[in-house]
């Protein structure tokens, strides 16, 4: 009875596995876009951010630090976040490392924000294109059983009604490559601010070390 009814559900083909696996690449192309966009309109040029940080720290210049640091990035909101603390008067090395390791956390949801349906979808659309051409080869006997035996001896039905049944492991492949790329690609990226941004929250905790010393 059971193999009956999952037979009768395998003879409706891989035709809506295809259609569920455009609707999963848009899905995929949503988060690309998504986060393509946060990543260049947050860049961080830390070539040119680092010596200018360093310098006003090194000097004790507070409000030229957290200028250097006012645009929109995960390194420079990380590091605003002890800058501001001093600059408020707060000495504390482990309060203001506190401030920024928070800031560090928030901005590392925010750009992992979306990723999680990509990895998704990377990895189970092959899956899932192998399950529509299991259907769809099931379906192809199916109707290779119903035809005659002139039909049936002809090569043409069943090379035919296999080789679409493979276009769902092909389009499976095809949404699932560029998904896993983009995913390596947003993790290598935050995970590279992330290092800057512990150097840099280095170099805050060594200015603050400083700047305790003069008024010393």
């Amino acid at each position: 009875m059971l193999s009956e009814r999952l037979l009768q559900f395998s003879v409706l083909g891989a035709e809506w596995v295809l259609w569920l696996l455009v609707g999963l690449s848009v899905i995929s192309l949503a988060a690309v876009v998504d986060r393509a966009v946060l990543f260049l309109r947050t860049r961080e040029r830390i070539r040119e951010l680092e010596p200018r940080l360093i310098e006003a720290l090194s000097r004790g210049d507070l409000q030229q630090a957290l200028k250097e640091v006012e645009r929109d990035s995960l390194v420079r909101n990380v590091v605003r976040a002890g800058l501001t603390q001093m600059a408020e008067g707060l000495r504390d090395s482990e309060a203001v490392e506190q401030a920024m390791l928070g800031a560090m956390a928030r901005e590392r949801a925010r750009y992992e924000a979306r990723l999680t349906p990509l990895a998704t979808v990377g990895n189970n659309a092959p899956f899932i294109g192998l399950f529509g051409t299991v259907l769809g080869i099931i379906q192809a006997f199916q109707e290779l059983g119903r035809a005659d035996v002139a039909q049936a001896a002809s090569n043409k039905i069943v090379i035919g009604a296999i080789g679409e049944a493979l276009v769902a492991t092909g389009v499976g492949i095809l949404v699932a490559i560029p998904a896993v790329a983009a995913f390596n690609w947003a993790k290598a990226s935050i995970a590279d601010r992330l290092k800057h941004a512990e150097s840099l929250m280095r170099a805050v905790l060594l200015g603050l070390g400083k700047s305790e010393q003069r008024a010393g």
